[in-house]
């Protein structure tokens, strides 16, 4: 994972959908402190804001199953659907008029995961704003783990004009800093899983913490599970993952010494 400083954002919201919201609400406000922000009055759309942040990062939604997604916001979903589907992604969830007034997708890339697409309405608030702010439990990075580099390298960039960099100080791993059009910031990280035995493809959102330990140990206390321990990256910070209690993963990082 590169520096997560100031940079031109692609992917700026999260898309958690629970067949129970209930539940999914109080895991999240236990673990993250998340607050939740009915949208249509009732518990099916719910704007979720990390504290102190001011601003909605993701929606929790009621459906048909359990999910997550990160979500990249475009400014045309009519222009940016056929283009991914050129690269090989498949419609999930057709284009529609979420109950805030954006205009939401649900797609799978040529891996099979999970990817959203956010077309923000006109009032929404700067997207962009998550990639600066301090704020904690807050998103502020994605990943895609994948057993197919190229396949996966291809889609995104056909899709996005995303770029990638080998990020050396990765000890023994091949990871690649993720890059968007015209910026030398990244965004979020490809990891090779070609040579992990048994590791299956996954594409998730990723949160800044105050200490991934103890995020790690609450979350098991809560009902969630473990599935990396906390690690260092090499440049500075400390990493790991975790599932709710549904199974929907998560990425986690911290400033090193205070994880």
């Amino acid at each position: 994972m590169g520096n997560t400083g100031a940079r031109a954002p692609v992917v700026g919201w999260f898309d958690l959908v629970a067949t129970d919201p209930v539940r999914g609400k109080d895991f999240y406000e236990h673990l993250l402190h998340w607050a939740f922000g009915p949208v249509d009055g009732t518990d099916d759309y719910q704007l979720v804001t990390a504290p102190d942040a001011g601003w909605g990062m993701g929606v929790l939604r009621a459906g048909d199953r359990d999910a997550l997604a990160f979500s990249v916001v475009c400014a045309d979903l009519d222009a940016a659907i056929p283009r991914l589907e050129s690269a090989g992604a498949a419609v999930v969830e057709p284009a529609r008029r979420t109950p805030a007034g954006d205009r939401h997708a649900v797609l799978t890339d040529v891996r099979g995961n999970r990817v959203g697409l956010l077309e923000p309405a006109a009032d929404h608030p700067d997207l962009t704003r998550w990639t600066t702010t301090a704020a904690q439990n807050a998103l502020a990075w994605f990943e895609i783990g994948t057993t197919d580099v190229a396949a996966t390298r291809t889609f995104y960039t056909e899709s996005f004009g995303w770029t990638y960099e080998r990020d050396e100080a990765a000890e023994g791993v091949t990871y690649y800093n993720i890059l968007p059009a015209a910026s030398d910031e990244p965004i979020g990280g490809l990891l090779d899983l070609s040579t992990m035995p048994g590791s299956t493809d996954y594409a998730i959102p990723g949160l800044r913490v105050p200490d991934v330990s103890t995020l790690l140990e609450r979350c098991e206390a809560a009902g969630g599970k473990r599935v990396l321990d906390p690690f260092p990256d090499g440049n500075g910070l400390v990493i790991g993952q975790f599932t709710d209690p549904v199974g929907n993963r998560w990425s986690a990082f911290a400033t090193a010494g205070t994880a």
